[in-house]
């Protein structure tokens, strides 16, 4: 993995092919085969609360602790966190030419959520409250990052803990295999993934999507992102 100027932590996703999408699905989730042609860094974690006041100079989460995910944060102030990252790694120099902070796609999203599996969840089929924090969990708060076990490629919190804001629109899906989707050009809510501390087992699920208006009237305390 590689770090950023406020020590966030990114793990390699290698170049790769995958069926995306839920098998019994139709029209918005019919599963797809989705080809990802360039490698990407993906946050090992999601965003903290002492990482994004490092960058924003806020912290709007309810839950308050250093370690725990931001939440309470609309797509657009996400897309702000990472062009203000973005700009302070290029200043300093760490950042090459051309490369930049942004949120997943929600294809590179399920791909690192999947890890190469395509069992209900990264783990297995099963969930209980040992793998991760949602609403069987009966904690009714987030959790610090890391808490539980990673997925295969060393990823924490892809499922529970705190939806995960996606860059695409919400739309229907292709119908056969697609190359670097990065989703509809316009639409009205964006894509979640993920599931959160308050979210029963279903929407946990590595397929399952989500979605939220951008606007500041969108903010929960169970959405956050990662880089």
């Amino acid at each position: 993995f590689v770090k950023s100027a406020a020590n966030m932590e990114m793990i390699w996703c290698e170049p790769g092919t995958f069926l995306m999408g839920n098998p019994e699905g139709q029209g918005v989730n019919r599963p797809h085969q989705v080809r990802l042609t360039k490698g990407f860094y993906l946050g090992k974690y999601e965003v903290t609360q002492e990482e994004y006041e490092k960058v924003m100079g806020e912290n709007p989460s309810k839950f308050k602790g250093a370690q725990l995910p931001v939440e309470k944060v609309n797509w657009i102030k996400a897309m702000e966190f990472c062009e203000k990252l973005t700009e302070m790694e290029t200043k300093s120099g760490r950042l090459l030419n051309g490369w930049t902070y942004t949120l997943p796609t929600e294809a590179q999203w399920e791909y690192a959520c999947r890890a190469g599996t395509k069992t209900t969840y990264s783990w297995g089929n099963e969930i209980n409250a040992k793998l991760s924090n949602y609403e069987d969990s009966s904690l009714k708060k987030t959790v610090e990052v890391g808490t539980y076990l990673p997925n295969h490629w060393g990823f924490y919190d892809m499922h529970g803990n705190v939806r995960e804001w996606c860059r695409d629109w919400l739309g229907p899906y292709p119908k056969g295999t697609v190359v670097d989707p990065d989703g509809p050009n316009t639409g009205e809510k964006r894509v979640d993934r993920g599931g959160s501390w308050g979210m029963s087992a279903a929407i946990l699920r590595s397929a399952q999507r989500g979605r939220a208006s951008i606007q500041p009237s969108s903010v929960r305390n169970t959405l956050g992102f990662r880089l």
